[in-house]
């Protein structure tokens, strides 16, 4: 291999564009001097704005305050700084600084490809163009527009770890008559490569800083949601002599779509609802809150389980949103004769126990979901209850909790808990809570968990 293969090799690595760029002319000794220190006082400059940029975190003010510092320091005549859109794929205008800026600014996009900036974006390469009107790459349609004559060019790469996320470009306005405009060199470049290197990084952790800031605020809006439906919810349990009551209620998100509740219809008759909205998130609590409400209104209205879920579903089948539904299970617990009325609109099945024997499966999930059909009817079923008997109403949420190993908890597993566990409501979910937690380890949560439970006391004879 020649020594004359190797130059050509190695010249074919270099990565700067530079268009009719004549060598520089020989400057006189005397001028040398003035030149050094003109460069020095630029780098003492380049260094206390990399200082400043870093401490701005607001990007609108960010952009704004580049491009000044580039137009200041290369002595430019006007400057601009595109970022590419990730979703289309092109370059847009953020700032735009010369006497028709807001013009140039007002044009908004650029294709990756398409004129200096548009290539540089494209390739990563940065370019020193001495005549704009004599580069094949210049896009002569923008002065056209604004009545700005474009002369020379250095336009750079604006990378953040490697990854190119915009350009930023100096311009000199084309001189008049005999007089001549500026022209960039290569000298010119390396300051400029170091100001968009600040650039670069400053915007780059302003993004940052934006997507961190808003994550903040999002998970103070939903811990702000959370709060609200707890408001929704029962705040105590009803409480009579010869019946104890709990629930409990562990969302897959901040918020979630079950919801439970007790409807105080009389002195003696008591509602109790547990209902599972179709979706997660804030949707699905918009959605459980009104229902709360539908089922408070109609329930005083019928004292009928069947009945109930009825009017609720043509009320919310009527306002139903992109096709959401709601399974619910709806009880009305006489507290004089210890009887329950039982509806179910295809939610699980109540698991009554009695005292301390076997679980039983009541009103299976014939009726169909909450809003999916208009008119529909439901079955209702009426069970008496004996002293210790035990009801638990409950969300899929709880059989379909998931251990690491991708197994579900299930139906059978629930019904030996709780045939084994002999506690009051409280305790009882508060052991099964123990229960799911220990079999899903750190398995993540995918739907909510709620329970419902009463008890008629040993002592709570028929009166």
């Amino acid at each position: 291999m020649t020594m004359a293969t190797i130059k050509k090799k190695k010249k074919k690595k270099k990565k700067v564009v530079v268009e009719e760029l004549t060598p520089s002319e020989m400057v006189p000794p005397e001028d040398k001097f003035l030149q050094y220190e003109e460069r020095i006082h630029q780098l003492e400059t380049c260094y206390r704005i990399t200082g400043l940029l870093n401490s701005e975190l607001n990007q609108t003010v960010l952009l704004d305050t580049i491009m000044n510092i580039a137009k200041k320091v290369m002595k430019a005549n006007a400057s601009s700084l595109l970022l590419i859109d990730e979703e289309h794929g092109d370059l847009v205008f953020q700032v735009a600084l010369s006497r028709v800026g807001e013009r140039i600014k007002g044009m908004t996009r650029i294709k990756l490809g398409q004129g200096v900036a548009g290539t540089v974006a494209k390739t990563g390469r940065p370019m020193v163009i001495k005549d704009a009107y004599k580069s094949k790459h210049f896009d002569s349609s923008y002065d056209k527009k604004t009545g700005f004559r474009t002369g020379s060019i250095l336009c750079a790469p604006l990378k953040a770890k490697d990854k190119i996320i915009g350009v930023c470009q100096v311009i000199h306005s084309q001189g008049k008559g005999k007089a001549k405009g500026k022209v960039f060199t290569r000298k010119d470049l390396a300051l400029f490569k170091l100001v968009c290197d600040s650039a670069a990084l400053a915007i780059q952790n302003a993004r940052m800083h934006h997507i961190l800031m808003e994550k903040q605020r999002l998970e103070k809006d939903m811990e702000f949601a959370q709060s609200v439906q707890e408001s929704f919810l029962p705040q105590n349990f009803p409480e009579h002599p010869q019946f104890k009551f709990s629930a409990g209620f562990i969302p897959a998100k901040n918020v979630g779509g079950d919801y439970y509740d007790f409807i105080r219809l009389s002195e003696t008759t008591l509602g109790v609802l547990l209902g599972d909205v179709s979706g997660k998130g804030v949707p699905a609590a918009l959605q459980m809150a009104r229902l709360m409400s539908d089922f408070r209104y109609v329930s005083t209205k019928n004292s009928e389980p069947k009945d109930v879920l009825k009017e609720v579903n043509n009320i919310f089948f009527e306002r139903s949103y992109r096709g959401m539904f709601t399974t619910v299970i709806y009880v009305v617990l006489d507290l004089k004769n210890k009887r329950m009325l039982i509806a179910n609109a295809g939610h699980l099945p109540m698991l009554l126990q009695r005292r301390g024997g076997k679980v039983e499966e009541i009103a299976p999930a014939t009726g169909t979901p909450l809003g999916m059909l208009p008119h529909s009817h439901y079955q209702q079923v009426e069970k008496d209850l004996q002293p210790g008997d035990r009801v638990v109403l409950l969300s899929d949420g709880v059989t379909e909790t998931k251990s690491m190993d991708d197994e579900l908890f299930g139906q059978d597993r629930l019904v030996k808990f709780l045939e084994k566990e002999k506690g009051e409501p409280a305790v009882l979910l508060q052991q099964l809570e123990k229960k799911l937690h220990e079999f899903s380890t750190d398995a993540p949560q995918h739907d909510d968990k709620t329970t419902v439970a009463f008890q008629l006391l040993a002592g709570g004879a028929a009166g």
